[in-house]
């Protein structure tokens, strides 16, 4: 009976362990929109997979999901304040707390998605007040204001970024005279580092955290500029710079090479980043391919995404930056995200979601269906994939597909 009890114990233990270290955030586990998901169905039958359940009263927001083994997490805007709506998996309604007032300039609500972290979420408001939360309640545990603190200009949409969190600190850009990066400490928000500031301001763009020569370093667009910064230090290593206000995107590290999207009508670029992660070197250009909001993803050496003014859904070559194929989409937004190396598209006008194979010389189709509800016209939360569910958040509602075999 001792042993029975033990082993129960013990199994309860790691479960919670293992629970309060598990992480979701913006676009996957490695902020590159693949899911590494298996057993998914490799087709999907008239009108679309199986809603297995809604929410309709989240209010107002371009938060995704952020999913847990057994939770789900997103952010509403309801009479201009944000709350954290969290879910099972069956879809009750565990709790909605209360962060605070919230953007209700233009393109009202929460933009940024939450990243739940070792048991504690973290996310971003449209007027650059950084919460932290309990995972387990809600609760808020601390809140920083990086517009007050650090003097960050506030663009015309409001603040977007969706956080970075390593150990433990918590990256942000305030891009300011006072900081362009600075980095906190995530059980407290009190500042651990921020690197010199410049005449500069932030932008939409989303980071991401880079490994090279044993050290890391912080990557994201600012408005002068692509920017690497020491994660350790503070210490800014180069900046890439650009011709005016870059295009709202999240960099694809892969190999040694980076990739990101110019300003408007400049194209995407390639990076090679010396093997110390101090330089960098320009690859190629592509002015056709200029994904914005929905990202890339890269499978083998091809890159997926909305390009040539978001007539097009192209297939790019990674090393050479050619065009392979295209198919037109006429979305000017088109989110894509990828699990089992097939392509799942998500089109900002109209919410219409595709399953699509690619091929060497095309794409194949795999089955599709519109998004319906709310009554916002532009769809612009990403999809996320997680235990053989679809989630997809548009306006008022978070829908939950079944695309498990």
């Amino acid at each position: 009976m001792r042993q029975l009890v033990f082993v129960f114990v013990a199994i309860t233990f790691f479960t919670q362990c293992n629970s309060k270290q598990e992480i979701a955030q913006w676009r996957g586990p490695e902020r590159n929109g693949i899911y590494p998901e298996k057993n998914l169905q490799t087709q999907w039958p008239d009108g679309g997979p199986k809603l297995l359940w809604k929410y309709d009263s989240l209010g107002f927001g371009y938060s995704s999901a952020a999913v847990t083994s057994n939770k789900v997490y997103t952010i509403g805007t309801i009479d201009s304040i944000s709350y954290v709506f969290t879910f099972n998996t069956a879809g009750k309604l565990l709790w909605k707390k209360p962060l605070g007032k919230d953007w209700m300039v233009n393109w009202p609500g929460m933009r940024s998605t939450p990243i739940i972290y070792n048991g504690l979420g973290y996310v971003l408001n449209g007027y650059g007040v950084i919460y932290c939360f309990d995972a387990n309640n809600g609760e808020v545990i601390w809140s920083k204001d990086i517009v007050k603190e650090f003097k960050t200009i506030l663009p015309k949409f409001g603040l977007c970024e969706n956080l970075v969190v390593d150990g433990d600190k918590l990256f942000c850009t305030p891009a300011s005279t006072e900081a362009t990066v600075v980095a906190l400490n995530r059980k407290t928000g009190t500042l651990i580092w921020k690197s010199q500031g410049t005449n500069d301001s932030t932008t939409y763009c989303t980071p991401i955290l880079i490994e090279l020569g044993g050290k890391k370093f912080f990557i994201n667009q600012t408005k002068q500029g692509l920017i690497s910064t020491n994660a350790e230090t503070g210490e800014q290593v180069w900046k890439y710079p650009f011709k005016g206000f870059p295009i709202s995107h999240t960099p694809i590290f892969r190999n040694g090479y980076l990739f990101t999207v110019d300003v408007w009508k400049a194209g995407s670029v390639m990076l090679k980043i010396s093997d110390d992660g101090l330089k960098y070197t320009e690859v190629w250009r592509n002015l056709k391919f200029d994904p914005q909001q929905g990202d890339v993803v890269v499978l083998n050496d091809r890159m997926y995404g909305a390009g040539d003014e978001g007539n097009k859904f192209m297939c790019v070559d990674w090393n050479t930056g050619k065009e392979i194929y295209s198919d037109s989409t006429k979305a000017d937004i088109t989110n894509v995200i990828s699990a089992e190396n097939l392509l799942y598209i998500y089109e900002l006008r109209g919410g219409a979601v595709k399953l699509l194979k690619p091929t060497e010389k095309g794409f194949e189709k795999l089955g599709s269906f519109i998004v319906k509800g709310g009554t916002a016209q532009l769809h612009c939360s990403h999809p996320v994939i997680k235990n053989g569910r679809l989630y997809i958040r548009h306006d008022n509602s978070l829908f939950v597909y079944d695309i498990g075999k």
